[in-house]
């Protein structure tokens, strides 16, 4: 079956460093900027700079998980993997059904008002574009909250729902076994859009 959204963001974001600083080091890593700052050490404030900024980040991406649902139909969210790399941030939620015939994907992306970020969300709107063209009619428009996501079935038995949201965020909602739109689409209906939006 064909997966071309979440493999995408994996392959984008592997590159977040192994290292982590934890939360509670970054008023230190602060402190320790406007020392080095004060003291004319320019690359190592610098340096401390990052690492806050690393920090920052990760904080981020533990608080992008609260926007997903516990469980969808009786599976149970797992393999949540996330990164950030050029100012974008992504997470990917996995659930699987137990004899493992059925599964859906959520994944996040917050681009900000990077020009990386805005940069993917023209690639994804592009890209949802062209799906739309050569889909033969497996595409579907829809509109949840106000919000507008196109749908594309890829073959018989899997789709992708994607939201391209204000600032270069994205949704995409990747169902397993379905053959049709109404898992992705009660999906988004346990989502909540604006908060995502407004906090990504």
């Amino acid at each position: 079956m064909k997966k071309f959204i979440a493999p995408a963001f994996v392959s984008i974001f592997l590159c977040l460093s192994s290292s982590a600083v934890q939360a509670d080091n970054f008023t230190d890593l602060i402190r320790s900027a406007e020392k080095n700052y004060k003291a004319q050490n320019y690359s190592k404030a610098l340096e401390d700079l990052e690492w806050a900024r690393k920090e920052i980040s990760n904080q981020h991406l533990k608080s992008m998980k609260s926007f997903f649902p516990a469980e969808i139909d009786g599976m149970v969210g797992k393999d949540v993997d996330g990164a950030s790399v050029m100012g974008i941030q992504g997470i990917t939620k996995i659930y699987t059904s137990s004899d493992q015939t059925r599964s859906v994907s959520i994944s996040l992306v917050s681009g900000g008002a990077s020009p990386a970020g805005g940069g993917l969300g023209s690639l994804m709107n592009m890209a949802s574009s062209l799906g739309m063209m050569v889909s033969d009619g497996n595409s579907k428009v829809i509109i949840e909250k106000g919000y507008k996501g196109q749908f594309v079935m890829e073959d018989r038995a899997s789709g992708t729902l994607t939201f391209n949201l204000n600032g270069g965020k994205i949704i995409a909602i990747e169902t397993e076994g379905y053959n049709s739109p109404a898992m992705a689409e009660k999906v988004a209906k346990m989502l909540d859009l604006a908060k995502i939006e407004a906090t990504l």
